[in-house]
């Protein structure tokens, strides 16, 4: 289905490819830099294959906590536009020296105009009540369609202004790609209409802007990069049986043994899923299918 939809794309921007690739068919193409590899699924959607992407955290590693390698910063250096996804651990902590050692390179925020969503508080995770504080922004925007529309109109406007060339080509994928997040955005709210049961267990809480925007209730195992206390795992245990919680998500660059034992004890069904898979639009997709058996897992 999907090679179907991006066929699509592919046969509206016809008449503008030729102008947009006349411009640079004898040289070297320009470079520019994101942060996740879902980033690079939204740039060639738009674009094509008309930019070298460079993805700065590597395939497998955390975004809360990658470090880049000297190679990957002198690579930086090759490009003239960073489009950051907005409040990852990783840009937070490497975004001021990036801007620092490249002061001619342009950064834009992905975010903007999204509305952000707070991280929990320890207090929610079994936290002793004197340590109890509230954290910062979620930064999972992309794991919603509809947040990931405005990604993408972001994105766009980025890369107009950067190779104003393709601009008739950008907008006319721009529009064919929202239409097609559109329709995902449609299926999943028809889907979840139909959802009676509309909790499930995760362990680290990657789809917090999905839960919000299609009514469900994530229930986080991992706070912050830490591994869930006995006590708290325990209170996660009583309320999925309580409440007859069936699905339990992990991702795949966690240690699936503490998810394999919270699984074992309630009865539920464990699926790996993949935030940071390339190919955005299949994961989505995927996480759809697996949502609708919400309910059949419950009880």
């Amino acid at each position: 289905m999907k090679r179907k939809l991006l066929s699509g794309l592919l046969i509206i921007s016809v008449l503008f490819i030729s102008a947009c690739q006349s411009n640079n068919r004898d040289s070297e193409k320009k470079s520019i830099t994101v942060s996740i590899l879902p980033q690079k699924y939204f740039v060639q959607s738009l674009i094509g294959d008309k930019l070298n992407i460079n993805v700065m955290v590597a395939p497998g590693a955390s975004p809360a906590s990658y470090e880049p390698t000297p190679r990957q910063m002198a690579e930086l250096t090759q490009s003239d536009l960073y489009l950051m996804m907005g409040h990852l651990g990783f840009e937070e902590a490497w975004i001021p020296r990036i801007e620092k050692t490249n002061p001619d390179l342009k950064i834009i925020d992905l975010s903007s105009g999204i509305t952000l969503l707070g991280e929990e508080s320890e207090e929610e995770h079994g936290a002793d009540e004197s340590d109890e504080h509230h954290h910062g922004v979620d930064p999972h925007i992309w794991m919603s369609p509809k947040q990931a529309k405005k990604i993408v109109q972001n994105t766009a406007s980025a890369l107009i202004k950067y190779e104003e060339s393709c601009k008739d080509l950008i907008l006319q994928k721009r529009d064919s790609l929202i239409g097609l997040i559109d329709d995902l955005d449609q299926r999943y709210s028809a889907a979840m209409d139909l959802i009676q049961n509309r909790k499930f267990i995760i362990f680290h809480p990657a789809l917090t802007y999905l839960a919000n925007d299609y009514q469900l209730e994530q229930i986080a195992m991992e706070f912050e990069g830490k591994e869930p206390s006995p006590s708290y795992f325990k209170s996660i245990v009583d309320r999925a049986k309580s409440e007859n919680i069936g699905l339990l998500f992990i991702q795949k660059e966690f240690d699936i043994e503490n998810a394999k034992q919270m699984a074992r004890e309630i009865g539920a069904e464990l699926i790996q899923i993949d935030p940071l898979d390339e190919d955005w639009f299949e994961q989505m997709e995927d996480i759809l299918e697996k949502l609708k058996m919400l309910d059949k897992r419950a009880g």
